[in-house]
């Protein structure tokens, strides 16, 4: 196992505090356990190697150790294997070992070797590095479309320079989509007017809301169809759209 492993180079859900003066001296001096790390890795270079699980996932030691009072590492069990994020941890390490080591480099073009794969290359800070989408999926999954709107406001506002989440228009045109391809129309709506909100000038975004509600409210699809209009006067095919749906009343 490539001793690169030592420095940091993870990406997954591991351990960590970033350590004090006082906290590093709980850290003992041998290891015993070791499985994927370095069996003779020296205290500094792991203790380097916890602070780059912890910047990357933002974790505390006890993510992935037991024992302790969650704040210092006094009585912390560094050996045992009990938690399951420890176990999912060597997984990810062995992971990414074989990405940099054995798939990267064989990335066709690549020049040098500045393409690795690290804890934040996914997570930025995040212990469960899901996409935006995927969180609100969740979210929608167990407590509706509201709470996924919800949900997305909080993000937007706690979350939107940490570099977490992409929260550009793609992102969430690309959840509707889905969510109007499976059948469920009125999340869908939903997710395109929330969308809108932070994008009115979007016609893509007016565009797919006219065409929602085209087979259930025809004025409301007329009135999207204008506001697209509105923003772009030169678009025959919205014209034609809007002057074809006014014929039908």
């Amino acid at each position: 196992m490539s001793r690169l492993l030592g420095k940091g180079l993870v990406l997954a859900a591991v351990v960590a505090l970033l350590p004090t003066a006082a906290g590093q001296a709980q850290v003992p001096d041998k290891f015993t356990n070791l499985k994927v790390l370095p069996k003779d890795i020296s205290r500094e270079d792991l203790v380097n190697t916890m602070k780059g699980f912890a910047l990357g996932l933002g974790v505390r030691c006890q993510f992935c150790h037991v024992g302790g009072d969650g704040v210092s590492f006094k009585d912390v069990d560094f050996a045992k294997d009990d938690d399951i994020h420890k176990q999912r941890a060597r997984f990810m390490l062995r992971m990414v070992d074989s990405l940099n080591r054995m798939v990267l480099p064989n990335l066709p073009g690549l020049k040098g070797n500045a393409l690795r794969v690290e804890c934040k290359t996914c997570h930025r800070g995040a212990s469960r590095p899901l996409l935006l989408t995927q969180d609100l999926e969740e979210t929608r999954d167990t407590g509706g479309i509201a709470a996924a709107v919800a949900r997305y406001r909080l993000l937007r506002e706690k979350e939107s320079l940490e570099g977490r989440y992409d929260f550009t228009e793609w992102e969430m045109n690309l959840w509707s989509e889905r969510l109007a391809a499976a059948g469920r129309m009125t999340d869908a709506i939903a997710a395109y007017e929330l969308n809108l909100e932070f994008f009115p000038r979007s016609t893509s975004i007016l565009s797919s809301l006219a065409r929602l509600h085209e087979p259930t409210d025809r004025a409301k699809a007329i009135g999207y169809w204008e506001r697209a209009l509105v923003i772009n006067p030169n678009a025959a095919q919205i014209r034609r759209r809007v002057d074809s749906l006014k014929a039908l009343r």
